[in-house]
């Protein structure tokens, strides 16, 4: 991942911390437990997410295997907000099969800069086609998962956060157009 989205990796969270995870976006943690499991004591974070209010129990060791990291310092929006703002990608019309894998792949990293990319190649792809429903379940996670991050990170609200992700990608969708009209 791009140096600077992920603080120290290998650090233990604390409570109150709030983290991003790859699948399911951010979440405070709530606590840290020792629960027993296959009769070892292992130390557990208590994520609860910010998203739907569910709980997650990750074991503190494989924190960094999952991905679990720090959500992106306040400076680090505008960078999000310029690979939103920057061009859709060239083949994101190009097969359907080859698609979904790509922008599942990207989605799944857990970096928050290609999670940016997903939210803008499909809000591009929908004004082209309608999206299917495995696309559409694809982009809303990804626009819940780029959205709650700039939130916590920025401490905006998130009618402002989805404004600012949308006027982004407007930029890009815009740009694309016009290269496209002048034959590039």
């Amino acid at each position: 991942m791009r140096n600077g989205l992920i603080n120290n990796p290998g650090k233990m969270f604390k409570v109150g911390e709030k983290v991003s995870h790859p699948v399911f976006g951010v979440g405070d943690i709530k606590k840290i437990e020792d629960k027993f499991f296959l009769g070892r004591k292992q130390k557990y974070y208590i994520l609860e997410l910010v998203n739907n209010g569910m709980t997650l129990m990750i074991p503190v060791q494989k924190a960094k295997e999952i991905g679990l990291r720090n959500i992106i310092p306040p400076d680090r929006v505008k960078e999000v907000l310029n690979v939103l703002a920057d061009k859709v990608d060239n083949n994101i019309e190009g097969n359907y099969k080859n698609r979904i894998k790509t922008q599942s792949e990207l989605l799944s990293s857990g970096d928050i800069l290609k999670v940016a990319q997903v939210v803008k190649n499909y809000i591009y792809l929908n004004m082209v086609d309608k999206l299917s429903a495995t696309e559409k379940n694809l982009y809303e996670r990804a626009r819940k998962i780029l959205e709650s991050e700039i939130v916590a990170a920025s401490n905006l609200e998130s009618n402002k956060v989805r404004f600012m992700i949308k006027e982004a990608v407007n930029k890009s969708i815009i740009n694309r157009v016009q290269r496209k009209n002048a034959g590039y």
